[in-house]
C-alpha cells in the first residue's frame, strides 16, 4: 500500500485566505471582483492567484483580516459558484486504487478544524482530467478517512460541514465548503428555460466591457429568461436596460422575472425578431450590447452561421452609438471572425475562451467604430 502523500498545508496563522471556484476563463474576473469588494470594506488583499497551484476554474486570494470578515466580503461575491477554505494538497500516485488508497490515508492524517466541533458532515468531490475512478470513489474514500477521525457522522442533506476533496490530474485539494448553494444560483425564481445563462457568467460579461463609468443604456437582444440585464440592473443601479426575444414564450417568461425582482421600471422587455433590431429599438440608442446567442449545438450540421452573425452584427451596428460595446458569446469562433474581418462597423478589443457546461464559447468584446 502505498504511503500517506507529502502533504503541503494552506493554513496561515495571520491572514485568511479563501478559494472561490469558477467558470474556467473567468478566474481574473473573480480575482478583480473581490479586490474591490475588499478595499470597500476596508480589508487588505494581500495576494492573489488566478491560477492556484495550476488549476484551473479556481482563483485564490489571502486577506489580512479574521475569517469571519474575510468571509462576510466573499459570500456577496457575484462571479463565483462557491466559496472555500483551502487546507492542504498532496499528489497522487498514477494507478487509480493507489490514488484513492493515498487519498484515505492521507485525509485521515489531516487537521480539519471545523470538523472538531461538527455533529455532521458530507465529504464532496469535483475530479477533473483523466482517472480509473469517479468522483463518487473520492467521496466514498474521503469520507470514510474523516468518520474515522472524528466523532462526526455522515449526513448528506442536514450537515454542519462540507469537506471538498477535489482532484485535477495527479493533484488533490482538501477545503471546507462555505457556501451550500451555489451563488451562481441566485436567480432560480420564475421563468427558467432550459439553457438559461448562469447569474456569475451573466456578470462576468458585464464587468469584461471594462468600462470607465456605468453605460446610460444597455440591450440583450437574445434576453431569454433575463438573467443579463438583471445582473446589469443589479450592478449599475442608473442603467435603463433593454431586452428582446422572438419567443413569445420567453417573452413573457422574462417579463416575469422583472417583476419578481421589482425591476419593471428599468427594464424593458420587448418582442422582436434580431433580424429587425432596428425596427424594435427604434427609439433606443444602446451604449453596451451585452447577450448570449444560440449556440446552435443542436442545428451546427445544418445551420450557416456565417449570414447568421452577419445579420446579428449589422443590426447591432444599427442601434449602437459609435465607440460603444458589444459583449458576445460565440460558439462558432470561424464564421465569426470572418464576418467581423469582413466589418466596417467593428473592431475586436478583446477575445477570450471560457467553459460553459462542457462548451468552451469566446467572449468577444467589439467596439462600433
Amino acid at each position: 500500500m502505498p504511503s500517506p502523500s507529502l502533504v503541503t498545508s494552506l493554513r496561515s496563522s495571520d491572514r485568511t485566505p479563501l478559494l472561490f471556484t469558477v467558470n474556467m476563463g473567468l478566474e481574473d474576473v473573480v480575482v478583480d471582483e473581490f479586490r474591490e469588494r475588499a478595499a470597500a470594506a476596508g480589508l487588505n488583499v494581500t495576494n492573489t492567484d488566478d491560477a492556484p497551484f495550476g488549476l484551473q476554474s479556481y482563483a485564490l486570494v489571502e486577506v489580512d483580516a479574521a475569517p469571519d470578515d474575510a468571509l462576510d466580503v466573499a459570500r456577496r461575491m457575484r462571479s463565483v459558484h462557491h466559496v472555500l477554505a483551502p487546507l492542504y494538497t498532496f499528489t497522487l500516485p498514477a494507478d487509480g486504487e493507489d490514488a484513492l488508497q493515498t487519498i484515505h490515508d492521507t485525509v485521515t492524517t489531516l487537521d480539519v478544524e471545523a470538523m472538531e466541533t461538527a455533529d455532521t458532515f458530507r465529504a464532496s468531490s469535483v475530479r477533473q482530467g483523466e482517472h480509473d475512478f469517479t468522483s463518487v470513489d473520492v467521496q466514498t474514500r474521503a469520507g470514510g478517512a474523516l468518520d474515522a477521525r472524528y466523532d462526526a457522522s455522515v449526513d448528506l442533506e442536514d450537515y454542519d460541514v462540507e469537506v471538498r476533496v477535489d482532484v485535477r490530474d495527479d493533484q488533490c485539494l482538501v477545503s471546507v465548503q462555505h457556501t451550500r448553494e451555489a451563488l451562481s444560483r441566485r436567480q432560480l425564481e420564475g421563468y427558467q428555460p432550459r439553457a438559461a445563462l448562469k447569474a456569475n457568467v451573466a456578470y462576468a460579461l458585464l464587468r469584461l466591457a471594462h468600462l470607465d463609468a456605468p453605460p446610460n443604456t444597455l440591450l440583450d437582444p437574445f434576453c431569454g429568461s433575463s438573467t443579463i440585464l438583471l445582473e446589469a440592473a443589479d450592478l449599475w443601479a442608473d442603467t435603463q436596460c433593454y431586452g428582446s426575444d422572438w419567443n413569445e414564450e420567453a417573452v413573457s417568461g422574462a417579463r416575469t422575472n422583472v417583476d419578481l425582482a421589482g425591476l419593471s421600471d428599468r427594464i424593458a422587455i420587448r418582442k422582436g425578431d434580431v433580424w429587425h433590431l432596428d425596427e424594435t429599438f427604434a427609439d433606443v440608442t444602446a451604449d453596451l450590447i451585452v447577450t448570449n446567442p444560440p449556440f446552435g449545438v443542436r442545428m451546427a450540421s445544418s445551420m450557416d452561421f456565417y449570414p447568421f452573425y452577419r445579420r446579428v452584427l449589422g443590426q447591432m451596428g444599427a442601434v449602437l452609438r459609435p465607440g460603444g460595446l458589444v459583449v458576445m458569446l460565440v460558439l462558432r469562433q470561424g464564421p465569426f471572425n470572418t464576418v467581423l474581418d469582413e466589418s466596417e462597423q467593428f473592431a475586436s478589443r478583446h477575445v477570450r475562451a471560457i467553459e460553459i457546461g462542457g462548451l468552451y464559447p469566446y467572449v468577444f468584446v467589439l467596439e462600433r467604430l
